[in-house]
């Protein structure tokens, strides 16, 4: 009887890096592999944590040192704990606005989480520029700030303007790449804040 040779199965390829500190202050860190990142970017609204796309060959170098993430279908994920001196590195790795924050003590998530007060009605079509343009806290989102949406589970997660807030965390979106689509409404709950290095990044 023949026996034929098991084929060894793919590792999956990191794709992204999810990461944060918990409410007692802990780090985590994990990678995802591509089938998994558009969740694991949704989950990170619910986990206030931050996530960091793997582009650069420094990125996926690093992702190699961490465990690999898991996402549920609850819209959590699985985010193991890591050394603080793995997490310092990646914080430096990400950007310096997280390296500072890191060293301050301070969670350096900036998800989705719930927010004290509401903003009145506010429109506007002037754009934000500075710290207005890339918050770095939902208190910080006005008219003009760049935040990120996504349409469904399938599709990634884009660059949206807010022309439009309303009491209660609602905000009327336009895409930042596509401005002559439909408006999209969203709540805060169902956006995210990007990296606070983007706009160094962008700016050169």
């Amino acid at each position: 009887m023949d026996i034929k040779a098991e084929t060894p199965a793919t590792k999956p390829t990191p794709a992204l890096i999810v990461f944060g500190a918990d409410k007692d202050g802990k780090p985590h860190a994990s990678w995802f592999a591509e089938p998994d990142a558009a969740l694991a970017m949704k989950a990170t609204g619910v986990m206030n944590m931050w996530t960091l796309p793997l582009s650069t060959e420094a990125h996926r170098t690093f992702a190699a040192e961490l465990p690999q993430g898991r996402v549920f279908a609850s819209g959590r994920a699985f985010v193991p704990f890591v050394k603080k001196g793995v997490y310092d590195r990646l914080s430096a790795l990400a950007g310096p606005a997280e390296a500072q924050s890191t060293a301050a003590g301070k969670t350096v998530a900036q998800g989705p989480t719930t927010a004290t007060g509401d903003v009145g009605d506010q429109t506007s079509t002037v754009t934000a520029t500075g710290e207005a343009r890339y918050p770095r806290s939902w208190a910080g989102v006005a008219i003009g700030s760049l935040v990120l949406i996504s349409e469904g589970e399938q599709d990634g997660w884009y660059e949206a303007e807010v022309i439009e807030a309303k009491a209660g965390g609602i905000y009327t979106l336009r895409w930042r790449d596509w401005p002559d689509l439909p408006l999209l409404v969203r709540r805060r709950e169902h956006m995210a804040l990007l990296h606070p290095n983007t706009a160094a990044i962008e700016a050169t």
